[in-house]
């Protein structure tokens, strides 16, 4: 499975591009504000630890993540993109955030629903996947909004911050027909 061409965003405010080194200083910045880690599994303790995912000079086949850019300025705003991709079961991970001053505007709903639906018709997944920390009710109104439907609570899924985390499972699967 190859990701061949970016999914197009029609947001009046942001577009979707590739992750480039200048936007990792500023993705740093809000990833480690304390509203913006304390509800996900980031933990970066330096700018270099984001370095590999500007450093894609092709579409990956197995991770693939994007910049959330503002429209007028290009200035990242976001991410958005899959990890985990398993080619032999037409399936990935989705992961996304936004900048706090960006909260609010309909930007992670949009993002999402244009990613699901490009997962769908243009790579042929048949499941994308999303794993929320239980505290992280932004996120999951999110999936909700949608279309993502809650499978179960994955107990001390993933370490975070050294301690263990309890995740939500949602899925967007399509249609088998």
């Amino acid at each position: 499975m190859r990701f061949t061409e970016l999914p197009k965003l029609e947001h009046e405010l942001v577009i979707l591009r590739p992750l480039t080194a200048a936007d990792i200083l500023p993705w740093y910045e809000y990833l480690t504000l304390p509203v913006v880690f304390e509800h996900t599994s980031w933990n970066v303790s330096a700018p270099s630890e984001l370095e590999h995912y500007a450093a894609q000079t092709e579409l990956p086949s197995s991770l693939l993540r994007l910049a959330i850019a503002e429209r007028a300025s290009g200035q990242l705003v976001g991410t958005i993109g899959f990890h985990t991709v398993s080619p032999e079961n037409r399936s990935a991970e989705l992961a996304y955030d936004l900048s706090p001053p960006w909260w609010g505007k309909g930007i992670a709903s949009h993002a999402c629903e244009v990613m699901v639906q490009w997962a769908h018709s243009h790579v042929g997944l048949l499941r994308v996947q999303a794993t929320v920390l239980t505290s992280n009710s932004r996120s999951i109104e999110v999936l909700q909004r949608c279309g993502f439907k809650r499978e179960g609570l994955l107990r001390s899924y993933r370490i975070v911050r050294g301690r263990p985390g309890d995740f939500w499972m949602y899925s967007h699967v399509r249609d088998a027909t």
